[in-house]
């Protein structure tokens, strides 16, 4: 059947969605939360392949919608791509995917087979599943797991649904599994790989539940979107680059299923390593370290919990052809001083420019994992990859390649921490008892940071001026909020106050 298209400037957050007469509906054959696939016409009248699937629901108003006409919400004008409110278009009802038989298996609890994981994620591509359909899938991995074939798999399909870029050399990558606040470490790895002639193309996702990921804390510097020759020319003039992942349609798939996965609330281990494992092939990585914060808050609260999937993801990692190496780190406490992406790019930057003003905390960490991937390169002989690392940042060339990198990019290179801007509005915490810091709540910090406006407002965020081990004196600035608006700043404020995230108390443990 074929209709005229009318936009109603209405979004549904992510569904592809078509309003219809329900007497049109019925001479179709369909009823509301039924699927159709729809298609432009074009000036012949012929149909516009492969089309787009959308759920149907009904318009209650004969004045919104008449029988001749279907309504669409901001999501499925996108897909279509079309700029007139009214464009001919033709319906035909659209059956469930035989993936979703697939699907049903594994909630069951049986094994799949590498086909039917490959049409999983080809129907999860074209979006012929519907959100409910992959959530359904998510909970059945959730539950049931996958087995070590069927990540591999998994990986291979997800690598598969986007494109797969080749630079005839050999690639770097780090990643993490994330769960620290703070952790800007890759703003300090990059340029030091980097600096060693290393090629280290970092794509990074932007913060979801996060006060900032990578290319939020990198943007304040200098453009991280880009289309793919332009992201290529950036990499063939400095060996190097921060991109949001989301511009390289690399492992589209995988982006479909994290956006679920945070809906849900769940991250299934087997999917993550599926997930972090498919970006990083699509970009052509070759060697990966893989930072593991340990700790409450984080996906692996115990050593043994992190020690057990590390073994796992470097199996499955050898499998597709990456050389792996998994580093245990501590979560006990953010990285650094600064929560939120213009504060931890000022971090960042200052200690790149001087790294005996940089925090140890960072300094450490970073030179720690960028000599993992040096002595993997053969740069340093095992044992002496964080000396050259340091090296290398003390020179100042890491700062000189970061320079470089940001000018590519579209930045000004001749930034420096003062320039960078942050929230204008600031409140300080004042200690009012004396005491060391014993303890710091990870999920205190990142909840303080986002209702300060992290990561949407990049000027927001925190600094902890205190951390563990430090000595404090009644008076003492201990904490500092900066938001842009007082709305917000009152609001992180009164979290601090109801949910103190540093704990005072004696770092004794026991008097023998």
């Amino acid at each position: 059947m074929r209709f005229t298209t009318k936009k109603l400037g209405l979004s549904t957050g992510g569904v592809k969605i078509i309003v219809m007469d329900p007497a049109a509906a019925f001479d179709l054959g369909v009823k509301q939360g039924d699927r159709v696939r729809m298609f432009l016409l074009t000036e012949g009248g012929k149909r516009q392949e492969p089309g787009i699937i959308a759920i149907v629901d009904f318009s209650t108003s004969s004045t919104l919608i008449t029988r001749e006409e279907i309504g669409l919400y901001d999501e499925t004008v996108a897909k279509l791509g079309i700029k007139s409110s009214s464009i001919e278009v033709e319906l035909m009802k659209a059956s469930r995917p035989r993936s979703f038989e697939a699907i049903k298996r594994k909630i069951d609890g049986h094994h799949l087979t590498a086909q039917e994981i490959l049409e999983i994620v080809k129907d999860c591509t074209e979006e012929k599943l519907l959100a409910v359909e992959l959530a359904a899938f998510i909970i059945g991995v959730h539950i049931k797991g996958l087995t070590d074939d069927e990540i591999v798999d998994l990986t291979y399909a997800l690598t598969n649904s986007g494109e797969i870029l080749d630079f005839g050399v050999e690639v770097y990558d780090k990643h993490s599994t994330g769960g620290v606040p703070g952790n800007k470490i890759s703003l300090i790895i990059v340029p030091i790989i980097a600096a060693a002639g290393l090629f280290i193309p970092k794509t990074s996702t932007r913060a979801i539940t996060s006060p900032s990921g990578t290319a939020d804390s990198f943007e304040v510097l200098a453009p991280v979107t880009f289309v793919k020759d332009k992201a290529l020319l950036i990499l063939e003039n400095q060996q190097a680059g921060i991109f949001w992942a989301g511009a390289m349609n690399s492992s589209p798939a995988a982006d479909v299923l994290i956006n679920i996965q945070k809906t849900l609330n769940l991250d299934p281990l087997d999917l993550m390593i599926a997930s972090i494992i498919s970006k990083k092939m699509s970009m052509g990585v070759k060697k990966l370290v893989l930072d593991i914060p340990v700790g409450a808050g984080t996906k692996f609260s115990t050593v043994d919990e992190g020690r057990k999937f590390a073994f796992r993801f470097k199996e499955i990692a050898r499998r597709v052809g990456i050389d792996s190496i998994c580093v245990l780190t501590s979560a006990k406490q953010p990285i650094g001083h600064a929560v939120g992406p213009a504060l931890e790019a000022r971090e960042a930057i200052r200690l790149l420019e001087n790294p005996s003003l940089g925090p140890s905390s960072l300094l450490n960490k970073s030179t720690d994992l960028a000599g993992i991937l040096l002595e993997m390169a053969g740069k340093a002989s095992e044992g002496h990859g964080k000396e050259l690392a340091l090296d290398i940042l003390k020179s100042g060339k890491a700062w000189d390649k970061m320079k470089a990198i940001i000018k590519e990019q579209g930045g000004d290179p001749n930034v420096s921490p003062e320039m960078i801007e942050v929230g204008p509005l600031t409140v300080e915490i004042h200690a009012e008892h004396a005491g060391i810091v014993a303890n710091i709540d990870n999920k205190a910090i990142n909840a303080i940071a986002k209702l300060a406006g992290c990561p949407g407002n990049k000027a927001a965020g925190i600094e902890i001026e205190k951390k563990i081990g430090a000595k404090i004196k009644v008076g003492d600035v201990i904490f500092r909020i900066y938001a842009s608006n007082q709305t917000a700043l009152d609001a992180a404020k009164e979290f601090y106050n109801a949910h103190p995230p540093i704990g005072l108390g004696s770092m004794t443990i026991e008097t023998i």
